[in-house]
C-alpha cells in the first residue's frame, strides 16, 4: 500500500499563464502536505515543483482532500495511480486530457 496520496486536480481557468492541471503527491500522515508537484500549463507543458534545501514539502498549506477541493466550481480533482503521477513528473509534455470536466 502506497503512503501518498496522489490527487489529479483540474483547474478551471483561462489565463495562459496559469496552470490548468495540478498533479499532488501527499503525505496523508504529515498533515497533507504535498512532497512532489507537478504544473500543467495550456501549451501542455510541464513544470515540477522543487523541494527547497531544508524543507521537507513542496506546498507552503496542506493540500485539501479530493472531497473538500470538488465543493467549489473552480477545481475538479480526482485520485490517481502512483504511476500516473510518475509519468507526468518525468515528462516533458503532458500527453493527457486538459479540458475541464465539468
Amino acid at each position: 500500500m502506497n503512503k501518498f496520496e496522489y490527487i489529479k486536480c483540474f483547474w478551471n481557468d483561462t489565463d495562459d499563464e496559469t496552470p490548468v492541471l495540478l498533479f499532488y503527491e501527499v503525505d496523508p500522515e504529515n498533515e497533507r502536505y504535498a512532497r512532489r508537484m507537478t504544473e500543467v500549463f495550456p501549451d501542455r507543458s510541464v513544470r515540477r515543483a522543487i523541494l527547497e534545501e531544508g524543507f521537507d514539502f513542496v506546498t507552503e498549506a496542506p493540500v485539501p482532500t479530493v472531497d473538500e477541493i470538488n465543493k467549489g466550481s473552480e477545481f475538479y480533482a480526482i485520485i490517481i495511480s502512483r504511476e500516473e503521477f510518475d509519468s507526468v513528473y518525468d515528462a516533458e509534455k503532458y500527453l493527457g486530457e486538459i479540458t475541464f470536466p465539468k
